[in-house]
């Protein structure tokens, strides 16, 4: 603050200087810079050092202080220079008061010229009580801002003089759909329609003499969205504005509610009538539900239209009505304007059916609710739905466990064995025995890791009904074979369309015969070759592995060869099996039924 003084500031009472010098809770000293003696202190410098006034005026600060620090003489600043009306650098020095206690103060100095003479006006604080009072200022902050942002309602901050908004909370952006720094530049009259803008203004005016005030008003959000808001402000003084601080309520769907009761009960009851929901209407003075048709068609109650409170909580499942009822009661006698609960309500036949009932309550002026209007929603399908994909969850959870049992645990089980006995065979110097177990455990080890991705694959959804037959086995291979180190080939070639039946049956076929390779043919390539022309579809699946006796293999039903021969019998198709020891296997399945009803729907245009 630059206190550059004109001639007549420190000689005249009541001017602006004298009224700052004197009144600052900041202690000041003015001082001649010729000889260091006091001229005129204020009271909180005469405080600070624990003196009068009439004690410091024409002392120096030598003759104060035990230790020369408050601020040094002869000045810094040499005396014939011009006066620097700039402030000095601030310094920490300690100070000793009358009663011999050292405080810890921080500095400042501004030299000054009057008349001809030469002074410094010294500004004076101390830093135990700064840092206390800066301290209780910050957890002050801290606490009121923590309040104000989490208020669930919007609020505003706004100066009374130019309707300039000063604060805004979290909720009040999010409502409003301004940022909080767009708000922060704009005023109250932007969150308004603008004929809005004169009552407003004029409102301002009476306001200025009122320390509350509630009301409602209307408002505009950023999208254009006109909205009526329940209002109460309160006066305040921030930073040295005359502010008024807003909380705003947002009242327009309760407002169009009542608007739509007010003129008249028809429009409830057409809603009622076409509604397969059932609509109720509770009267809090008599505690008397009126349902709708929907009781009726719905739950199969005739008569019961006009019901107690106590005949709908009857009707809700034993293990659920206490809960339920006391919400309910809770809701009413609250100040909340909705209810929601999902229970269990019984039919008429005995058999219960889970329901989500939702209420929208009515209050008076003085917040007693007088009327509740809500919905009551059948959901007993979606239930039935969501339980029924739980337990497919489960029943895959439990294949997946037992797929694991079977396959990886058996396989670790093998590696743990052959490992231990590989340890043995070396630690007993037999070198050949003890590399013939290592080199079994590297392949028993890759056969695993082939199977362990098989079982990661099998686990994830197929790709079928998104890619088509094509893109669904080629995904198979990336994700499988070519991960197990198999070199894999897939060509494609169709000329007709594939029905969703048939291409779900070729891609069984092609998963079978993939998993025969993987995990019994120890192949290191596979093929696997679609074609369709002139009504026929051919699938073959080929690998170089070690092969099999097609005869002895089909008599014992191994290998899921009776399963593919199946799936192919059901479409009309020819299955073939090549396969000898050391040679490989060869699987070929033809259909030819592309041009009847498989032929003409469920089309992927992947596969033309």
């Amino acid at each position: 603050m630059n206190l550059t003084m004109q001639p007549t500031l420190l000689i005249t009472p009541g001017s602006f200087f004298s009224r700052v010098f004197h009144a600052s809770p900041v202690a000041m000293c003015l001082a001649s810079l010729a000889d260091g003696r006091c001229v005129d202190a204020n009271e909180a410098y005469a405080g600070l050092l624990g003196r009068s006034r009439a004690e410091l005026i024409g002392r120096t600060n030598r003759d104060l202080q035990p230790i020369d620090e408050l601020f040094p003489y002869p000045p810094t600043s040499p005396p014939n220079s011009p006066p620097d009306p700039h402030p000095q650098p601030q310094r920490v020095y300690r100070l000793t008061g009358a009663d011999g206690d050292i405080k810890e103060v921080l500095v400042s100095a501004q030299f000054e010229e009057w008349r001809g003479e030469r002074y410094i006006i010294t500004l004076v604080q101390d830093l135990g009580r700064f840092q206390q009072a800066q301290d209780e200022l910050r957890r002050s902050e801290n606490r009121s801002r923590l309040f104000f942002d989490r208020m669930p309602l919007p609020i505003f901050v706004f100066d009374m003089a130019t309707t300039n908004i000063l604060a805004a909370n979290k909720r009040a952006a999010e409502h409003y759909g301004y940022s909080r720094e767009e708000l922060s530049s704009m005023n109250m009259l932007d969150i308004r329609p603008p004929e809005e803008y004169a009552g407003f203004l004029d409102l301002i005016q009476k306001l200025s003499d009122e320390t509350e005030r509630v009301g409602i008003r209307t408002h505009q959000k950023r999208d254009g969205t006109v909205i009526s808001v329940n209002v109460t402000s309160y006066a305040l003084t921030i930073e040295g504005y005359h502010a008024r601080l807003g909380v705003m309520q947002d009242v327009t769907e309760k407002q169009a509610l009542q608007k739509s009761l007010q003129a008249g009960e028809e429009y409830l009851q057409l809603i009622a009538n076409i509604t397969s929901d059932v609509i109720w209407d509770l009267d809090t003075s008599t505690m008397m539900f009126d349902f709708s048709n929907g009781l009726r068609t719905m739950y199969g109650y005739d008569g019961c239209d006009y019901v107690p409170l106590d005949w709908w909580t009857s009707h809700i499942h034993p293990d659920e009505r206490d809960a339920i009822a006391e919400t309910f009661q809770d809701a009413l006698a609250g100040d909340s304007s909705a209810w929601e609960a999902q229970y269990r309500f019984r039919r008429f036949d005995g058999t219960y059916a889970y329901v989500l009932d939702r209420g929208y309550i009515l209050r008076d002026r003085d917040g007693r609710a007088t009327r509740s209007i809500g919905a009551m929603v059948d959901i007993t399908r979606q239930v039935e739905l969501r339980e029924a994909a739980a337990q497919a969850m489960m029943r895959e959870r439990q294949r997946l466990a037992r797929d694991l049992h079977d396959t990886v645990t058996q396989s670790l089980y093998s590696l743990s064995l052959m490992a231990e006995a590989a340890r043995r065979l070396a630690l007993a110097g037999d070198r050949k025995a003890t590399i013939d177990y290592i080199v079994r455990l590297g392949e028993l080890a890759q056969q695993s890791l082939k199977e362990m991705r098989l079982l990661v694959y099998e686990s994830r959804p197929t790709a079928l009904e998104k890619d088509g037959l094509a893109g669904a086995i080629e995904a198979r291979l990336d994700a499988v074979e070519r991960r197990s180190g198999i070199q894999a080939r897939l060509s494609v070639g169709l000329d007709d369309e594939l029905s969703a039946d048939i291409q779900t049956q070729l891609f069984r076929v092609a998963e079978e015969a993939l998993n025969n390779a993987l995990k019994h043919a120890s192949a290191t390539e596979v093929q696997v070759l679609i074609r369709s022309s002139n009504g026929t579809a051919t699938l073959e699946i080929g690998d170089n592995g070690r092969g099999f006796d097609p005869a002895e293999t089909v008599m014992t039903g191994g290998l899921g060869l009776i399963s593919m021969q199946e799936r192919l019998e059901k479409l009309g198709g020819r299955f073939e099996l090549i396969s000898e020891p050391g040679l490989g296997t060869t699987v070929r399945v033809n259909l030819d039924q592309l041009d009847g009803e498989h032929g003409k729907h469920d089309s992927d245009p992947n596969l033309r």
